[in-house]
């Protein structure tokens, strides 16, 4: 298997999780907002600017990645936009079954 193939799996795997549950009108923008976030996160942690991630940089990567999907997930479960999650709102991430909402 070749690196990309695995990177757009775990990409996916990755957005099923953050959007476990959430209604998105256009599925397209859902993957645009994941792989912006993926690249913000690598640039933020390629502290040395090498186009390339150290060990150290890429645990700092997993933990970017994960704060910027969650951010993505708290935006788009904040149907009112503001600011805030009703529980009601909460409850609408979660899927079919009422299983808690994925940890990330």
């Amino acid at each position: 298997m070749t690196r990309s193939f695995l990177r757009r799996r775990c990409s996916m795997a990755l957005l099923a999780f953050a959007l476990a549950g959430v209604a998105v009108a256009d599925p397209g923008s859902a993957f645009r907002d994941v792989a912006a976030a993926e690249a913000a996160a690598f640039a933020e942690a390629d502290a040395n600017g090498d186009g390339k991630l150290t060990w150290e940089e890429f645990a700092n990567y997993g933990t970017l990645l994960r704060q910027k999907l969650d951010a993505l997930r708290f935006a788009r479960l904040d149907t009112d936009g503001d600011g805030a999650l009703t529980e009601e709102e909460l409850n609408m991430g979660r899927p079919a079954g009422g299983l808690p909402p994925p940890p990330f």
